[in-house]
Parts: C-alpha cells; structure tokens; sequence
C-alpha cells in the first residue's frame, strides 16, 4: 500500500507536457546549484542540532545549582 502514492505521483509527473528552459529556470549542472544544495543540506544539519546545543548548557546550569 505504500508504494501506490509515489506510484501514483510519477504517472502524474510522466503525463506532464514538456516546459521549455527560461531564463527563470534554475539549471542542475551549474557549479552554483552545487553550493547551494551544500548550504542547504548544511544549514539544516546545523539546525538539527541547535536544540542540542543550547538546551544542553542550560541543562546543566539548573542542575548544578539546585
């Protein structure tokens, strides 16, 4: 049952006509879609561990002084 949604979304993306490149068309084999998927994938990375990172001090600052 799981794979009928991506199955489905395919067929609806293989029935799509083809759109001609514009100038407002972001190109995947520029080296700057490289740096920004880098950025990305690395801003979301640092994000996943900002709660860590700033819950863990305070944490053990209440801790400490009970």
């Amino acid at each position: 049952i799981p794979i009928i949604g991506p199955v489905a979304i395919a067929g609806h993306l293989s029935a799509k006509r083809h759109i001609p490149d514009t100038s407002g068309t972001l190109q995947t084999d520029t080296s700057i879609f490289g740096v920004m998927i880098f950025a990305v994938i690395a801003i979301i990375a640092a994000l996943s561990f900002f709660p860590a990172l700033t819950l863990g001090p305070l944490a053990e600052y209440f801790s400490l002084n009970q």
